[in-house]
């Protein structure tokens, strides 16, 4: 089963489901499709659908048929192709019948999805509650938690701005996530090569003074010149009950406090429980306390048993860099993140309003009728839409030599019948809706008939006050009027026009007059355009 849905135009999102066999589309009412417009003719087209195959073939409509933005007569068509009739979009789209194997009661208070939602995608559970498999889950989360927020600051402030306020925190989020691991890992190399340091000062007090120990002539023991070297807090020689030995300036006391109390403690009960081998301990205020065993032959237990302790702390702050040099460093590295991050915000800035430049320039130019179409040649998958749509609308906007050719006269079979003012209203109203122009249409007495909002906000002339009168009762210069009688009794059926300037509050204006009708006859319809001059 198949329907199309309206994805531009008016009543964008509607459907119209196509049972088997043909269904006509067109303006009047009695079509299985109807579209109401000036742009679609009474039987524009039908669709034809034998099982899988949809083909839409015109009917000889004003305007044509457009699939994928190419203008053709018959053609089949797939779900996802999109159909230009007039003003409207319509996209095919397959509909899978399944029967739930449950019945299921729906809520009255749960909220209905619009038909054009449904159409592209989008169903009633997924916006009730997330999809089961992971991946989903999470491309979900993402999509309905997390952007809307995004949406909502484009919503609010410029692209650009949007785009700079990210960008900036990119580089302070970049400088952080890169800066504080290296600090990291630096201060963790130098607390362990203090570590090491202070470790290899202690076993070298111990291994001095061993000998005292075992001659007991701990009088002589000595910690040497390691109380004066770089960063050392505490050099000292003490027994298993902290009992401090050397140096003698501090013989007999006891540590009883700081981080070096508390490790001497803790290294005391490993060593009774048999440890040999030094200990190092890390204060919170970045000390480092290396503590080394003095060991001694014991001739009753045949072994060699820990009778004192070497301990040495060391400032590892002092080798460490302080907030101060750690702020420059985020500094410096934040300025030459945001150079780099400047340049890749320029680049991808331009890079992505390149594609919309070019469609603006493109689109004025095919409007003036110098390019059959805007130009598709950046891969920006996301707007090839934008673009089929833009081109099947352009390729539905007469240009000026198709719009007088086809005003001058109409063709029924072989013969040429003259058009009436009310043949060109379609085509008039269409050339109006350009917005770049100003257009005014007359009837043969030359009374206005038709004038689009360009030409409104040149003159100052209302189509409502104007409608039927001369120009010259209604315009508010009295040059105008005379202007515009000069301007259309120079033109004659069968020639290209006349064209002549004016200015509009000091800006000039080209202004063309053709006039329409039998050739060698009077004219049956005049009309005028106006184009700001560059």
């Amino acid at each position: 089963m198949f329907k199309l849905v309206v994805i531009s135009g008016p009543n964008t999102g509607s459907s119209y489901p196509l049972s088997e066999g043909i269904s006509s589309l067109g303006r009047q009412e009695d079509n299985s499709i109807s579209l109401p417009s000036e742009r679609v003719s009474k039987r524009h087209c039908h669709i034809k659908v034998h099982q899988n195959d949809v083909t839409v073939t015109d009917d000889g409509s004003f305007n044509g048929i457009f699939v994928n933005g190419q203008l053709v007569k018959s053609k089949n068509i797939k779900p996802g192709d999109r159909v230009s009739v007039g003003e409207y979009v319509l996209q095919l789209v397959e509909v899978k019948v399944t029967r739930p194997k449950k019945p299921m009661v729906s809520s009255s208070l749960s909220p209905a999805i619009p038909e054009g939602l449904s159409s592209l995608g989008i169903q009633q559970s997924s916006l009730e509650s997330p999809p089961k498999d992971f991946k989903q889950r999470l491309i979900w989360f993402f999509n309905h938690t997390f952007m809307p927020v995004f949406y909502g600051l484009v919503m609010k402030s410029e692209w650009r701005n949007v785009c700079i306020f990210f960008s900036v925190i990119f580089c302070i989020g970049s400088v952080i996530l890169s800066i504080s691991p290296l600090l990291d890992a630096n201060r963790a190399g130098i607390v362990n090569e203090v570590k090491s340091r202070g470790s290899f000062m202690a076993r070298q007090i111990a291994e001095q003074n061993a000998t005292y120990f075992a001659a007991g002539a701990e009088t002589k023991t000595d910690v040497g010149n390691s109380l004066h070297a770089n960063g050392v807090r505490l050099a000292v020689l003490i027994d298993l009950d902290s009992r401090i030995i050397a140096p003698n300036s501090r013989l007999n006391q006891y540590l009883t406090s700081g981080p070096e109390a508390s490790s001497a403690i803790k290294a005391r009960d490993q060593f009774r429980l048999g440890r040999e081998t030094g200990l190092t301990f890390e204060d919170e205020s970045g000390v480092v306390i290396a503590i080394e065993p003095v060991k001694v032959l014991n001739p009753a237990m045949g072994k060699n048993v820990v009778t004192a302790m070497a301990l040495v702390s060391v400032d590892s702050t002092l080798s460490i860099l302080g907030a101060g040099e750690v702020g420059v460093i985020y500094f410096q590295a934040f300025i030459i993140v945001s150079i780099f991050g400047l340049i890749i915000f320029t680049i991808i800035y331009k890079v992505t309003l390149r594609p919309f430049l070019v469609l603006n320039e493109d689109l004025d130019r095919a409007l003036k009728g110098e390019l059959p179409q805007v130009t598709h040649e950046y891969q920006l998958e996301e707007l090839n839409s934008l673009w089929e749509i833009i081109n099947s609308a352009i390729q539905r906007i007469p240009n000026r030599s198709e719009l007088g050719s086809s005003l001058s006269s109409l063709r029924v079979g072989g013969l040429e019948m003259t058009a009436t003012p009310e043949d060109f209203e379609g085509p008039i109203k269409m050339l109006g809706n350009l917005g770049k122009v100003g257009v005014v249409g007359f009837s043969a007495d030359r009374k206005i008939n038709h004038l689009n909002s360009v030409f409104e906000e040149l003159s100052g002339i209302r189509l409502d006050s104007a409608l039927g009168q001369p120009i010259a009762n209604v315009a508010r210069d009295q040059s105008l009027g005379l202007f515009t009688d000069e301007l259309l009794g120079r033109a004659v059926t069968g020639s290209e026009g006349v064209s002549d300037e004016y200015e509009f509050s000091g800006v000039p204006y080209r202004v063309l007059a053709s006039a329409f009708g039998a050739s060698g006859q009077s004219p049956r319809f005049y009309l005028m355009i106006l184009e700001r001059k560059e």
